[in-house]
């Protein structure tokens, strides 16, 4: 079956103060609309409805909609009505919410009940974006290609979503107690110790699987496309490097131990040193035998739709559907073959993609397999 969201609706969101959309069937969702419409932030509504922190990254304040000037009207909340990949009807909220003592914290309901956290998402909304601010990607810091990485992970392996989020949270715990003043506690150090490297082998070992089957779609994209360059993509880290000759029991206990030894370090300099948040992603543009940082800005986008496409591809081969598409504003400076090539992978997919642009003409080519929408003042209205 296929994943279609259906309907959303946003309340009190960025620039929203009510909004409905309903979109049926639609298998390509258009959102058209001058700069600062609002077209990324119907988005980045979209991508809430699987686990993280959206396709902003944003922290959960920073989405509730305000007027200019003013504090934040109330607490936002995006509703959804969809299908999910084993055809089941499915009702999902998600929102701020305030608590009395002035915290904050995201709340996630499934038709109606409280789902206990953003990780029951996963079992039935799977997504995957492209936004400008990731034309980037190759030049930032490890961080950001770790997260893209990731989220490519979570939609074919959910349970990565668990691990990861233990891991960390088991990073910070440790940290604290290593730069807290005061004698440690060795036996509860250990037991973070052995859990984080537990979980640090199980993402290590998802995000080599994610790669290698990835690198087989790429070399069946790269066969029937010519336009955008075809990456490869590597993981470079020691975690990773052991990984690829030891047993997965060998480097558990190999960074367990290793996390024992540097706990000094760690605590005089405020870092884990060793584990799973220390890999990179490595891409290289094959053609040219190129790191992607050094490739030109649009042969650098050209790397990361390759990568969207081929990933795209794997789900639907392997996990039999294809997760949302997010693609803000990927049109927008391509040249008419590219574009064309670009759409006619689109349709040939069996997902809901959402594409946003400010031009309409440009998507002309989609024909009636789109539904297009039209963003002014904040409200949209079909075209």
């Amino acid at each position: 079956m296929a994943l279609r969201l259906k309907k959303i609706s946003l309340t009190s969101f960025r620039n929203y103060d009510a909004l409905r959309l309903e979109v049926k069937d639609a298998r390509l969702v258009v959102l058209a609309g001058a700069n600062g419409a609002g077209k990324t932030n119907i988005l980045e509504a979209v991508s809430l409805l699987a686990p993280g922190k959206g396709l902003r990254g944003a922290e959960l304040g920073d989405m509730t909609a305000r007027q200019a000037g003013a504090a934040p009207l109330s607490a936002w909340a995006v509703a959804a009505e969809l299908q999910n990949a084993a055809g089941d009807a499915v009702r999902i909220g998600t929102g701020l919410d305030r608590r009395a003592d002035g915290r904050q914290r995201r709340v996630v309901r499934i038709d109606g009940k409280d789902a206990g956290g953003q990780g029951a998402l996963s079992a039935h909304v799977a997504a995957v974006w492209l936004t400008p601010q990731m034309d980037r990607l190759f030049l930032e810091g490890a961080a950001a290609r770790r997260r893209f990485l990731d989220r490519l992970v979570f939609a074919h392996a959910p349970e990565h979503v668990t691990h990861l989020n233990r891991y960390e949270k088991n990073m910070r715990q440790r940290l604290k107690l290593l730069t807290d003043a005061g004698t440690h506690d060795p036996t509860w150090l250990d037991v973070l110790e052995q859990q984080m490297a537990a979980d640090a082998v199980s993402v290590a070992a998802a995000r080599q699987h994610l790669l290698a089957r990835l690198t087989h779609h790429l070399a069946e994209l790269s066969a029937v496309q010519s336009l955008f360059p075809s990456p490869v993509m590597a993981l470079s880290g020691k975690l990773d490097g052991l990984l690829a000759k030891s047993t997965a029991l060998q480097v558990e206990e190999n960074l367990r131990d290793a996390l024992r030894r540097m706990r000094r370090l760690d605590a005089e300099t405020g870092r884990t040193t060793e584990g799973a948040h220390r890999t990179d992603l490595a891409v290289f543009y094959a053609g040219k035998n190129m790191p992607a940082d050094q490739c030109s800005t649009g042969e650098q986008k050209g790397l990361l739709v390759s990568i969207i496409l081929a990933h795209a591809l794997m789900m639907q081969a392997e996990k039999g559907f294809v997760p949302l598409l997010l693609l803000d504003e990927v049109a927008a400076h391509l040249d008419d073959a590219r574009r064309a090539q670009l759409f006619a992978h689109l349709k040939a997919l069996d997902g809901q993609i959402w594409l946003t642009g400010t031009d309409a003409a440009i998507f002309r080519d989609l024909g009636a397999d789109a539904a297009l929408f039209k963003l002014a003042n904040g409200a949209v209205e079909a075209a």
